[in-house]
């Protein structure tokens, strides 16, 4: 019987073999797939950030402490969390109605 090695994605909990599988920044083993969801998410949040005009507030949330705060877009300051310094963050957004909030949810990265 031929030994076979297979590994639980973090995210999905799905296993995958090892050429399908990788480690992400917080070192977690994740699926291509998952990986992939997760690189799309960085770069809206980074294009929200880079599309905001200067001297505009960001609200952020600390996806490690939770602590809520916002820095202005031209800031020379390092965009991390002035109470635990991770730079893992999340930005807060503001819905303009229900249907907006209920649009956002049906967004494929918050599937389980």
């Amino acid at each position: 019987m031929p030994l076979t090695s297979l590994y639980t994605c973090s995210r999905c909990r799905k296993e995958f073999n090892f050429s399908n599988i990788k480690y992400d920044e917080s070192h977690k083993l994740v699926c291509l797939e998952c990986l992939d969801k997760i690189t799309k998410l960085e770069r809206k949040e980074k294009l929200q950030f880079e599309k905001a005009e200067d001297n505009e507030p960001i609200n952020f949330i600390c996806a490690h402490c939770r602590y809520k705060f916002s820095i202005k877009k031209g800031s020379p300051k390092a965009v991390k969390c002035p109470y635990c310094g991770k730079t893992k963050l999340m930005i807060i957004k503001r819905y303009k109605d229900e249907n907006d909030l209920i649009s956002d949810s049906m967004d494929h990265r918050f599937d389980y």
